[in-house]
């Protein structure tokens, strides 16, 4: 595939798929990487973050290309700059997210709600016990092993649904064991 094809070309040759699918991609992406890179130095302003950029939305570009999601080939720029902005959007957003909040920030958060006390591990262990051992099971992969639902659900022949369902009424079970009246110490 000539690098001087045009976009609709290479889209086309990728969608189709066959034996110039990456050549077509390799000339997409060298075409549009110095765009995105430039749009993400202005937008980001940081090399290390608008070579993220290029990864993430040529990746994206790409995929959309090999499912035709591109509906007006013609207007490729157009497709490519919508995902550099909503990609950039997200990329501050999860940027902010990150940044530590300050001490007055979380003090006033906390609120003036007194914390739990530690639990006992003779009651935890009574309290998982009356539990189901599907329940516990979920419990056991969701937190000990830190598996997210869609593991969870695969290895226990579960939906993910289901995981979410079992897991919240197994934690609500959990919690009223542990707050009951008869609870040692208490």
């Amino acid at each position: 595939m000539k690098a001087e094809a045009t976009d609709a070309a290479l889209l086309e040759a990728v969608a189709t798929g066959g034996a110039g699918r990456r050549d077509a991609e390799v000339a997409l992406c060298r075409r549009y990487a110095p765009r995105i890179r430039l749009y993400g130095l202005r937008h980001l302003r940081d090399e290390d973050r608008a070579r993220d950029l290029v990864q993430t939305v040529l990746l994206a570009v790409l995929q959309a290309a090999r499912e035709g999601r591109v509906r007006a080939p013609e207007q490729l720029v157009r497709f490519v700059l919508g995902t550099c902005r909503n990609a950039a959007l997200r990329a501050r957003e999860m940027e902010q997210r990150a940044e530590p909040a300050h001490d007055e920030l979380l003090v006033s958060a906390a609120g003036t709600e007194t914390p739990r006390d530690p639990v006992n591990a003779a009651v935890l262990l009574r309290c998982l016990g009356s539990l189901g051992d599907r329940a516990r099971r979920v419990l056991e992969l969701s937190f000990h092993e830190e598996l997210e639902s869609d593991e969870v659900a695969t290895r226990l022949a579960l939906t993910r649904g289901n995981v979410r369902v079992i897991r919240h009424r197994a934690l609500a079970a959990l919690r009223a064991c542990l707050d009951a009246p008869t609870r040692e110490g208490a």
